[in-house]
């Protein structure tokens, strides 16, 4: 419970100013000892009884439907977690249609498009701008701001928005919002005079010269800006007094050290939005820190889908240039969009090449091919899973991409939180890039971040790149994850593997190796078998070489994987011949055939309607084969299965004959679809599983 208090208008420390001069919510506070005061209430009592924000004033919020424009300035890995918390705390009280203008480099709108595209949140606009091409604007500017470049940026915000927006919000990425953005937006109905005119009055007055004159001026006597574009801001602020306009300082209750935030509000009712302005973040410490860290805590593990809420009674609109989330054009990747045949939205769209391929789906559609699924039935859920659109965070964590090699391998493997504990080993094992899948939860997602930064092992590899596909339905979503991990490897060639298995720890140089002297590529369409193996101990010593591993073999410490459980999925891989082999081997495909392999990065992906156990990686092979990849089996290559307890998924699998009635539908949908794409080529591989179905 927050105490009750005297509040007193603080300066710059507790206040957000709504500059006009960029027509924002411009986070630019300032602590009281360092001067620039201003009232922090509209009717001239800055000591008065209550914070006016919270009970005097009563601004009349904007129609129901009217668009609200938001800006932020977003780069890099780090910054593009925090503005999806802010952005979910705005989701979660607004009642706006809302339109983001975002400003990104690379690395941001890489991660932001894909996650907003997934997200699919309902009357949601996106529009990015290259922060590249600002970067002149500015760079001329000495900073010694943490935020560098990207701190100043918001300073020619008037000049690269469009010429017919009149107002916009503008944010940083560390706050979070404790009520609904559409009252800080009624805010500019108190705005009077020019001041009505906002961006078109500040382009006609010449904001640009006005800004740069005053900060090189300031410069004469500054030898760098310490707090971005906060000195700029405030050097005009006070040449121009008239271009401000103060808020009430609980629109920026500001958390670093030595602010005195408490005397901003009584109660938590009265907090509109939390600044975390201090490099420490959630470690500052000061009064009621802990309740600020707990409000911010609980957006950061919210559940994103719960936040796709329709905005009932409003139209559809899409301003020019921008990319809609509501009527997304989804990326032809596995990952994103898994449709089953039967819906008649054709999931069998195929990507031409690495290039992407988009098809254009509005979530109504999916809608309502949910609402024509029958519930009674009893592969409802494989059906449902089938039309579930992930959300999907790519590059979660800060990721060093590999130089150029033109036989280089990434690992790709998936996993979820039950298997964390298996990251660092296959660190230690596997010395080159990895792309990994995690399927987690908001909450989960938090924790790996924590076991990644707390690791030793984990946290001194850059080079893996961690993908969220966040959790959604009963069933695990396996090809879907495997199709984004490879969808974003690097690398000219993939080692397809899963994430409970340990590769020879010479494996990464061997493969490397085998490709150019196999000459791959363009001269050879091949699939390099790596021969798999299992042990039952938990312990054990993990061979370093081929002759070891046929010791231990021998011995009966290492199994040929699934032998006796599973002996087709591996047999035609031929391990009495790989006990002698010297040379790569050609093998025939075989049904049920599923291997671990390395393929270039441009390979068939799953397919996606393989949902929990069974038949994932059959399917894919039976497409590779479909291709003609020739599959070759190396001679010096293993890797090694490592104990663990069964899933969810596999649990059903044995114990439900409806589950496994409704994977032998998948496998039939998949055979005709088989059919139409290859035509009479792929007849044998429907001979094959019939005959496979009556040997059993």
């Amino acid at each position: 419970m927050l105490p009750r208090g005297r509040p007193r208008a603080l300066g710059a420390a507790t206040l957000l100013l709504l500059l006009l001069l960029v027509v924002g919510f411009f986070l630019f506070g300032r602590d009281p000892e360092y001067g620039l005061r201003a009232a922090a209430t509209f009717d001239g009592d800055p000591y008065g009884s209550r914070n006016r924000s919270a009970s005097g004033l009563h601004p009349l919020l904007p129609p129901k439907c009217e668009l609200l424009h938001v800006a932020i300035v977003c780069a890099g890995y780090n910054s593009s977690r925090e503005v999806i918390t802010l952005v979910k705390s705005v989701l979660f009280y607004r009642k706006n249609p809302l339109h983001l203008h975002l400003v990104t480099d690379a690395v941001a709108r890489n991660i932001l498009e894909t996650l907003f595209r997934t997200w699919m949140v309902p009357a949601v606009v996106i529009r990015f701008y290259d922060a590249e091409e600002l970067k002149p604007l500015i760079s001329w500017i000495p900073n010694t701001h943490y935020s560098g470049l990207y701190g100043l940026m918001k300073l020619v915000l008037p000049s690269i928005l469009p010429l017919s927006l009149a107002r916009v919000i503008v944010l940083d990425t560390d706050v979070t919002f404790s009520s609904d953005i559409a009252e800080l937006w009624a805010l500019f109905a108190h705005f009077s005079g020019v001041i009505l005119l906002w961006l078109d009055r500040l382009r006609q007055t010449g904001w640009e010269q006005m800004w740069t004159l005053t900060a090189k001026r300031e410069l004469l006597t500054l030898m760098a800006t310490s707090l971005a574009d906060q000195d700029v801001f405030n050097a005009v602020i006070k040449e121009h007094p008239e271009l401000v306009h103060p808020l009430p300082c609980v629109w920026n209750v500001q958390l670093s050290d030595h602010t005195l935030a408490e005397r901003c509000y009584l109660e938590a009712a009265d907090l509109k939005v939390i600044h975390w302005n201090s490099p420490k973040k959630l470690r500052v410490k000061n009064k009621h820190a802990e309740f600020f860290r707990n409000l911010h805590l609980t957006f950061l593990g919210y559940d994103g889908k719960l936040l796709r809420r329709e905005l009932f009674g409003c139209p559809n609109q899409l301003p020019p240039g921008a990319e809609q989330v509501r009527g997304a054009t989804l990326p032809c990747l596995w990952e994103v969009l898994p449709l089953w045949t039967q819906v008649g939205l054709g999931w069998r769209a195929r990507c031409p090449g690495p290039a992407p391929f988009f098809l254009s789906l509005d979530p109504a559609q999916l809608q309502q091919a949910l609402a024509q699924l029958d519930e009674e039935e009893p592969c409802f859920e494989f059906r449902q899973q089938q039309l579930t659109v992930h959300r999907v965070h790519i590059t979660f964590l800060p990721h060093q991409p590999p130089p150029p090699r033109p036989h280089d391998v990434t690992l790709v493997a998936q996993l979820s939180m039950d298997r964390l504990q298996m990251l660092e080993a296959l660190c230690r094992h596997w010395s080159g890039p990895m792309s990994l899948a995690l399927y987690l939860t908001d909450a989960e997602a938090q924790q790996f971040l924590h076991f990644v930064e707390t690791s030793p092992v984990l946290s001194a590899r850059k080079d893996v790149a961690y993908h969220i596909v966040y959790r959604d339905g009963p069933l695990y979503p396996v090809n879907q994850l495997r199709n984004v991990a490879l969808a974003q490897a690097l690398t000219p060639y993939v080692f397809l593997s899963d994430i409970d298995f340990l590769p020879a720890y010479s494996l990464y140089d061997y493969l490397r190796a085998s490709i150019e002297q196999l000459e791959l590529g363009s001269r050879r369409k091949a699939a390099l078998v790596v021969p798999a193996f299992e042990t039952l101990h938990y312990r054990f010593s993990f061979p370093n070489s081929k002759a070891e591993l046929l010791t231990l073999l021998d011995a009966g410490s290492l199994h040929i994987f699934r032998y006796h459980e599973w002996p087709q999925g591996h047999a035609p891989t031929d391990y009495a011949h790989w006990r002698e082999a010297q040379a790569p081997y050609h093998v025939q495909w075989a049904a049920d055939y599923e291997p671990y392999v390395v393929v270039p990065r441009d390979c068939p992906r799953y397919d996606p309607r393989f949902v929990g156990f069974g038949w994932n990686k059959v399917a894919h092979i039976i497409e590779l084969d479909a291709q003609e990849y020739e599959l070759l089996v190396l001679p010096e290559a293993f890797s090694i299965h490592l104990p663990h307890a069964p899933s969810l998924d596999i649990s059903r699998f044995r114990s439900s004959p409806t589950y496994r009635d409704c994977l032998q539908a998948l496998k039939e949908e998949f055979h005709q679809d088989l059919s139409r794409h290859y035509g009479a080529a792929a007849l044998k591989y429907l001979t094959a599983l019939q005959q496979s179905q009556s040997r059993a």
